[in-house]
């Protein structure tokens, strides 16, 4: 049975859910290897990354408080993730255009966009709490192959979205060649 792009999004959301749901009360603070966020940083991010393509994608999603409680966030992750999966999964919503950070895209494309960023960031967060971040590989694989794309077309330097790509060893798990494209150090 074939994995829609969808329910493979899915699955990268919930394993994350996993991961959030799995950081200690001292590891909120913890730096992650994305070096302008600690963990709890990082999960506000992703926070309201969902919440801000939910509403891109056509839903009205209530933005979850950022009450800074550990079980708050980790209630509020849950909620904003089905909140976002439920606005991929709409009726077309994959071949209209939306309006996202980096402008006009196709709804498949914003998919993409936020499939790429909760793998790098569940990687970072995953690595920051000494966890295993078990996403499926051919997705991991498919989402590599965007990026790779995209990162040609994105500017470099201050501002940039990414770090600039690093190389990884052919035979690095993909997880850890995606993190590296994004500028990510794999060796730490």
């Amino acid at each position: 049975m074939s994995t829609t792009p969808v329910t493979a999004f899915a699955g990268v959301i919930d394993t994350i859910a996993h991961l959030v749901e799995a950081v200690e009360e001292e590891q909120w603070s913890a730096p992650t290897p994305c070096t302008d966020w600690n963990v709890q940083q990082m999960v506000d991010h992703l926070l309201l990354g969902q919440h801000t393509f939910a509403v891109v994608m056509g839903a009205q999603p209530p933005l979850p408080a950022l009450d800074p409680a550990p079980e708050a966030l980790k209630k509020a992750f849950r909620t904003s993730a089905a909140a976002l999966v439920a606005a991929f999964e709409r009726p077309g919503a994959l071949e209209h255009t939306v309006r996202a950070p980096i402008g006009e895209v196709p709804g498949a494309v914003a998919l993409h966009l936020q499939t790429i960023e909760h793998l790098v960031h569940g990687w970072d967060l995953a690595r920051a709490i000494g966890q295993k971040a078990l996403f499926d590989e051919a997705t991991v694989e498919r989402e590599t192959e965007f990026a790779r794309g995209l990162t040609a077309q994105m500017p470099s330097g201050p501002g940039a979205p990414f770090a600039p790509s690093r190389t990884a060893p052919e035979d690095a798990p993909a997880l850890d060649r995606l993190a590296a494209l994004l500028g990510r150090d794999i060796t730490e």
